[in-house]
């Protein structure tokens, strides 16, 4: 079973208004589709860890959200 971090909880509730239901959408969405998967913050945005190995990250800036792969 994957984890979930206080401090990723803690980057959404204070990102802006807008990114807040986006940020959780796309948080729920990577632990559905990888339910092993682990969250840690990395220079300072959400990352997702499968098996030790960055898997994809999310961050919530002034008037936009970003998602991405590593691999």
């Amino acid at each position: 079973m994957g984890t979930r971090s206080k401090a990723i909880d803690n980057y959404i509730s204070k990102s802006a208004t807008f990114a807040k239901p986006i940020l959780n959408h796309l948080r729920e969405l990577v632990h559905t589709a990888c339910p092993e998967t682990e969250e840690k913050m990395k220079w300072s945005f959400p990352h997702f860890d499968y098996k030790d190995e960055m898997l994809c990250h999310m961050g919530g800036f002034k008037q936009h959200c970003a998602f991405g792969f590593w691999k």
